[in-house]
This record gives C-alpha cells, sequence and structure tokens, in this order.
C-alpha cells in the first residue's frame, strides 16, 4: 500500500497517471489472509450459502402489500430530513425539540435551529420523491414488462430507457455510465451472452469503488413484493437487479431483504423471515457475520442505547452509505421490535447514517409482516395517501392503489407461472 500511495501523490492530480495506478491496483491479488469468501456469481453464492428451497405461489392478501409499500414510504419519510447525521446528532435534535424519544417525523425546530425539509413532522403531506421510492417502481415497471425472465442485461437496459441518469448516485451511476460506454451497447439488441459482456467490460467494477454500498439494498423490494411468498425466487430475482451495479456485500444485501419481504407475506414472525433471508447468502461472509451478530445482540439484554450504540460504533469503519453497517441497523431494529412497526422504524432512524433508506426498509419489512392494520394512525394519515417518484405516471399517485398494483403482479406472474 506504501507503494501504490506514494505512487498517487507522485500522479498530482494526473488523470493518466491515476488510472495507470487504478488499473495497477485492481489487477492486484485478494490478500492471503482475508478471512472471508465472498462471491459475486450466482451459482457461487447458492453453493456457499444455505440457499432456500423453491416454493409455491401463494396467493396474500391486500392489507400486507399495502402494509409493505405505505410502510416503506413512512419510513423513508421519517429519515429523509437527517439522512447522513449521525446517532449523536439525531438524538441530540430530537431531544432539544421536547420530541425524544423518536416516534415520529423529525421536527422543524430544534431549540434554535431550524430543518427545512418537507418530510419534516410539521410540512409532511405526502411522501415526496426519493430514490429509495423510485427504484421500487422501477423495478415494478420492469416487472410488469418481463416478468421473472430477467438478467442484469435487461436491469440496464431498463434504466436507460426509463430511469433519468442525475436520479442515481455512486455504484448506480458509475455502472450506468459503464454500460452506455460499452462497445457492445447499444440498439443492436441483447447478445447471447449477455452476462459475460457486461462482466468483460466492467460494468459493476469499473471506477466504481462503491461496489458494495447500499444502493442495491434499497432496489429490493419490488422483487420481494412480486415474488410474495417466495424468497428464493426473490433473491434470484433480486441478484439480477444487483449484478448490475454491485459486488460481494453489496450483491447480498438486496437478496438478503428481497427474501426477507417476500418471507414476511407467508411466515408469521421476524425470525422465520430472517432465517430464510439469511440462507440466500454465503456463510463466509461479512453480511452473514454482520446480520448475526445484529440479530444477537438486539435478543440480548442490552439497552436500547447500548443497542444503538454498539452497532454504531461498530459500522463506523465502514461509510455511512455502506451495506453492512446500515443493514445492522435493519435487522436489529426487527428483532428489537418484532411486533411494533413504529418502534423498529424508530429505532432504524435514530441509529443514523443512511436513515431514509434504513427507514425504508425497515418500514417495508415490518409492513409486509405485519399488515397494514398494524400501521399506527398518526404515521398513515400523514402520506396522505400519496407518493411521487418523477417516474410516470407515478406522481401525486396513491399509495393503496400502487400496493394494489403490486399485488396484481404477484398474482399474474404467480399464476402464470
Amino acid at each position: 500500500m506504501a507503494y501504490w500511495r506514494a505512487a498517487i501523490e507522485k500522479a498530482a492530480g494526473d488523470r493518466e497517471k491515476l488510472l495507470t495506478c487504478y488499473a495497477g491496483m485492481a489487477a492486484l491479488p485478494e490478500r492471503t489472509d482475508f478471512a472471508y469468501s465472498e462471491p459475486t456469481e450466482l451459482g457461487m453464492i447458492e453453493k456457499e450459502s444455505a440457499f432456500p428451497e423453491d416454493e409455491p405461489f401463494v396467493a396474500c392478501g391486500a392489507e400486507r402489500f399495502r402494509g409493505a409499500w405505505l410502510g416503506r414510504c413512512i419510513g423513508c419519510a421519517m429519515g429523509q430530513p437527517v439522512e447522513g447525521w449521525s446517532s449523536v446528532d439525531i438524538v441530540r435534535w430530537y431531544r432539544d425539540a421536547g420530541r425524544y424519544p423518536v416516534r415520529y417525523f423529525v421536527p422543524a425546530e430544534s431549540g434554535e435551529r431550524r430543518n427545512a425539509h418537507p418530510s419534516c413532522a410539521e410540512r409532511i403531506s405526502g411522501m415526496p420523491f426519493d430514490d429509495d421510492t423510485r427504484f421500487t417502481v422501477i423495478n415494478y415497471l420492469l416487472l410488469a414488462e418481463k416478468g421473472f425472465s430477467i438478467e442484469p442485461w435487461d436491469v440496464a437496459m431498463h434504466w436507460t430507457y426509463r430511469l433519468a441518469f442525475r436520479h442515481v448516485f455512486t455504484a448506480e451511476s458509475q455502472a450506468y455510465l459503464n454500460f452506455i460506454n460499452q462497445d457492445e451497447c447499444g440498439y443492436a439488441g441483447k447478445p447471447d451472452d449477455a452476462w459475460e459482456v457486461m462482466k468483460r467490460n466492467g460494468v459493476s467494477t469499473y471506477l466504481n469503488p462503491y461496489r458494495e454500498w447500499i444502493g442495491a439494498q434499497i432496489r429490493a423490494d419490488a422483487f420481494g413484493y412480486a415474488a410474495a411468498g417466495r424468497p428464493a425466487l426473490a433473491a434470484r430475482l433480486a441478484w439480477n437487479d444487483a449484478a448490475f451495479t454491485h459486488v460481494k456485500n453489496g450483491v447480498y444485501g438486496e437478496m438478503f431483504f428481497a427474501a426477507f419481504i417476500a418471507a414476511a407475506f407467508r411466515y408469521g414472525s421476524v425470525w422465520e423471515c430472517f432465517d430464510r433471508a439469511l440462507a440466500t447468502v454465503p456463510v463466509r461472509s461479512r453480511f452473514y457475520e454482520e446480520a448475526l451478530f445484529a440479530k444477537n445482540l438486539a435478543l440480548s439484554d442490552v439497552s436500547r442505547e447500548e443497542l444503538r450504540d454498539t452497532l454504531c460504533s461498530r459500522g463506523a469503519k465502514y461509510s455511512w452509505v455502506h451495506t453492512l453497517n446500515n443493514a445492522s441497523f435493519c435487522i436489529a431494529a426487527m428483532f428489537r421490535y418484532p411486533l411494533d412497526f413504529r418502534e423498529a422504524v424508530a429505532f432504524a432512524v435514530e441509529c443514523g447514517m443512511d436513515t431514509d433508506c434504513n427507514g425504508a426498509t425497515t418500514g417495508s419489512c415490518m409492513g409486509a409482516l405485519l399488515g397494514e392494520e398494524a400501521i399506527p394512525a398518526d404515521l398513515k394519515e400523514a402520506m396522505r395517501n400519496n407518493f411521487s417518484v418523477q417516474v410516470s405516471p407515478y406522481d401525486n399517485y396513491p399509495i393503496d392503489r400502487f400496493a394494489d398494483e403490486c399485488k396484481a403482479l404477484c398474482d399474474r406472474l404467480g399464476t402464470s407461472g
């Protein structure tokens, strides 16, 4: 590392020299003392996990779909005004506003400070646009068009027609750029070896240091909804989405939460959903390790504050938008509050870091598990049954209508085989 650090400093901002350094570092072998095995290929993931058996289609009630989508909207909105904040700053904000513990949307005023976000408690009137809800709609549209027969290439092409480049960030923006810059990409159609073409051109990896961040994890929901009750199918669908932009733990995060959400439509507890979701993750991966740690700590007798602070301290070595630390917050929230939608979402947000993502993911999981009736009336009413994602026709669109569309898609795809 000292050699490459010196080479980067010597490059002094020269792009060509920096790219030479990048190529050299990218060619380095994995450390011999690396304790984990983290494949990206689906076949290897299945081989190195206890991947669950496929399950037949079962019809699921509309209240579960409405709970899941409403829950995602509520959780996302609760976290929006404090995205990127530390747990310390979030707790201080609520306390200074006289609203701690966290139980509702972020107060717009805290002492002498003001927060102008439209999702603050005093302003909220529906779910404002956000990538955490936009991707659910984008993937719903993909599945409505392609069904379950999707590959990473199909996801990438769908983005180029449906998703504006300025609506994506970090790993998504780099993979999007890499894809459209491929020599073998264009209007000629889908090559027979599409996945090999994408790998050969480094679509998910070239100049993409964000490839294990949270961007894929927040795209899981539509696959869980469309494959409701079928966690193995949901995880495989999620792989095809995640592999376009991410590798390793970035992929596992989407597979895990897609499987968890799908399981939540069929099974009755966080424990059952967690077991089936974790079965889609390689057992020698960091995601597997962190998921078990978060579960076990949440089920121990540590206080809420100690649980939060331990997870935050443990996750501090990663970016605040990494998959691993943020996933651990969601998992811990659901095990600490397995029957309480409000408390689970609030805890996920209180942990800080990528708060809108974590609130949304926890809300979707808990909403699918508990159903719409378990969502407190004050949180539900704040949504005004309305969301916007800047994707036609889903602006100022009824939350319950989109949820019903997700159920209809699940039923259509499930009964058609």
